[in-house]
């Protein structure tokens, strides 16, 4: 009941309070601004709205924080609910957010009129340029007042609840990448229309209007990246284990390196089919000038993020997560890079076959340059994740075996070897299909020479594509064979009273470890008990115990301790004892995870948890199949552009 309590309070705080504020900005606009501009008195119905929210939202706003701020000063867990984290941190996105598009909104305004660029018809247009900057500046003020007040509220409540430290990290990083975003489109729009200043043509957009603008939104966008940028980098800098081991921090680094990479690579392609298309006497296309420019500013990007990375990883163990969106951004880059060089490949061999049939006229002249492009692209794209990725895969020791077993690489390997299977039946189902027809005298094509051939080079392509990745796979296989077993081990197993734990684990462990010496200790009492378990415990390599143990078994505590032996221990449910991050008990899961454990225990390695939770291994297959069609999506617009 105390949660659904909390969500109440805060949910109508949030309403009431945005409805407040905004009631507030509206009435403030009327007074100063519209009321002033009209010269014959206030819109009636307007202002009459305006009030009666703010009298009613305001004492409805009052009591719920005010009955928030008393829970939270008494209850100590209150205060650091993750509620209330999204409260106060949903609170200040929704002033920053309005904040900066005012502020970017104002700077545009004063740039037009230093630049003396004409108003054009807007929003705004009906009032006069002091008019609209005391508009902006009316938003800027009531929603800088509350973000202050929220953010000191953040300060000194929030930071010892570690939900409260993720979501910030969520709010600094968001905030940063908004801003730079901000500056990379600003900058590459100046850095164009700089460069549109010494071609002989004006380039789309350089007016002065255009120059107002991605002025104000560097402006905006430089000191708000600088600002969340330093702050995340302060808390990095300063050791804070929550900092450096952030999955979100990571996330927001590899997805910058990817937007970058792929959007250079995306204009580097053009660059090439631009050349290409000159050689093979075909007209220019496009602005040269605005692909050079957004090659400039993202590979600086590029090579910022990437340097940073590096900073990281040495400063820092790499962390399970991290590892993960480390080999998600590996082999989406290369799977885009695969897919761009294949595309081209093909393409060419295409183009090459139908000139033999046909004359090498226009069309195939540019299909020529733009799949030559996609291929040349392409390849280092491939190869550079892919020689990382596989550097990795080939370490020595856990390391290596991890990266080889990473559900990610087995996803691209397969993904690769599915669309070679299925190419490969499909061009050798049409190769038969036009050879029975020949053979029948039916259904003949005017071109059967071009498209077998067709056939035929997509089929050759595809079965080299399949056994490359087969050849990995296998590789990967022979690299993490099982690593030879002992040729003895002393096990005991200390059994529960009913015995329901240790006669199927016997079972079970004797499968796994035949080479293994199984015995089990019972309880003291026990008439089948024929020598003393302080001396089996002693002489054992590995105890595996439940825990907590009862009354009857504690007497074998201190043996267990002193024991040198390795120790797996079971969780089990007793009256008064309770386990944190542990599952329910199942009898069948604790028997397999302790059969496997006791497996790596036995050839010397550490005890690790190779299963992958259902909503984890969901979320990385979502992920990497949305990215995919994303991919598809963009190689059917190139074929579109193309060829329709």
């Amino acid at each position: 009941m105390t949660g659904i309590r909390r969500w109440y309070i805060y949910l109508v705080s949030l309403v009431s309070l945005q409805a407040l504020t905004w009631a507030v900005i509206s009435l403030l606009q009327n007074l100063l601004v519209y009321g002033r501009r009209s010269g014959t008195g206030l819109a009636t119905e307007s202002l009459s709205w305006q009030i009666a929210i703010i009298v009613v939202t305001l004492p409805v706003f009052l009591v719920h924080w005010l009955w928030a701020q008393r829970l939270a000063r008494s209850d100590a867990e209150e205060q650091a609910s993750s509620v209330r984290s999204l409260y106060v941190y949903g609170v200040l996105s929704s002033f920053l957010v309005p904040i900066l598009a005012s502020g970017y909104q104002l700077l545009q305004l004063l740039f037009r009129s230093l630049l003396k660029v004409e108003t054009v018809s807007s929003y705004y247009s009906q009032l006069t340029p002091a008019s609209t900057a005391l508009n902006q500046l009316l938003i800027i003020i009531v929603l800088a007042a509350l973000w202050f007040y929220h953010y000191r509220l953040a300060e000194s409540e929030l930071l010892s609840a570690s939900f409260a430290r993720s979501v910030r990290r969520l709010y600094t990083f968001g905030f940063a990448a908004a801003g730079l975003i901000m500056t990379a489109i600003g900058t590459a729009t100046l850095l164009s229309w700089i460069l549109a200043q010494f071609g002989g043509e004006t380039a789309v957009g350089s007016t002065t209007r255009l120059l107002a603008a991605e002025l104000a939104r560097l402006c905006v966008g430089i000191p708000l990246w600088l600002l969340f940028w330093r702050q995340a980098q302060q808390r990095f800098a300063r050791g804070d284990q929550d900092e450096q081991h952030s999955t979100v921090r990571k996330i927001y680094l590899y997805a910058f390196i990817f937007v970058t990479a792929l959007t250079a690579v995306t204009a580097t392609t053009g660059i090439f089919a631009g050349i290409l298309r000159y050689f093979l006497g075909l007209p220019a296309q496009g602005d040269l000038r605005e692909t050079i420019a957004i090659i400039v500013v993202t590979a600086v990007l590029w090579y910022y993020h990437a340097r940073i990375l590096h900073q990281d990883v040495a400063a820092s163990a790499e962390q399970p997560r991290q590892a993960t969106i480390r080999r998600l951004y590996w082999y989406l880059i290369a799977s885009i890079g695969l897919a761009a060089f294949l595309v081209g490949f093909g393409g060419d061999i295409s183009v090459l076959i139908r000139s033999f049939s046909t004359a090498f006229v226009t069309e195939q002249r540019d299909q020529l340059a733009w799949f030559t492009a996609a291929l040349v692209a392409g390849l280092p794209v491939w190869l550079l994740p892919w020689r990382q990725a596989q550097l990795a895969a080939s370490a020595p020791g856990e390391a290596g075996s991890h990266e080889r077993e990473a559900i990610v690489r087995k996803i691209y390997l397969y993904f690769y070897i599915f669309v070679a299977t299925m190419t490969a039946l499909a061009s050798a189902v049409y190769i038969v299909y036009r050879l029975v027809s020949v053979i029948l005298g039916v259904n003949t094509a005017v071109n059967l020479g071009s498209e077998l051939a067709h056939a035929v080079a997509y089929l050759i392509l595809a079965v080299a594509v399949w056994l490359y990745h087969g050849a990995i796979l296998r590789r990967d296989t022979r690299l993490t064979e099982a690593p030879a077993m002992p040729d003895s081990l002393q096990v005991v197993v200390l059994d529960q009273q009913d015995g329901t734990l240790g006669r199927p684990l016997l079972e079970a462990l004797h499968q796994a470890l035949p080479f293994a010496t199984l015995q089990t200790v019972p309880f003291p009492g026990d008439p089948q008990n024929g020598h003393a378990p302080e001396t089996a415990l002693a002489e054992a390599e590995l105890i595996i115990s439940p825990w907590p143990m009862n009354q009857t078994q504690e007497a074998y505590a201190t043996a267990v301790a002193h024991s040198p032996a390795r120790k797996l221990l079971i969780p089990v449910r007793q009256e008064g004892w309770e386990w944190v991050g542990v599952e329910p008990w199942n009898l069948d899961n604790i028997i397999n995870e302790t059969v496997q454990a006791s497996r790596q225990i036995a050839v010397g390695g550490a005890v690790i948890q190779s299963a992958h939770s259902i909503a984890s291994i969901v979320s990385i297959i979502g992920g990497v199949m949305a990215l995919l069609i994303i991919m598809f999506m963009l190689i059917s617009a190139f074929f579109n552009y193309l060829f329709f």
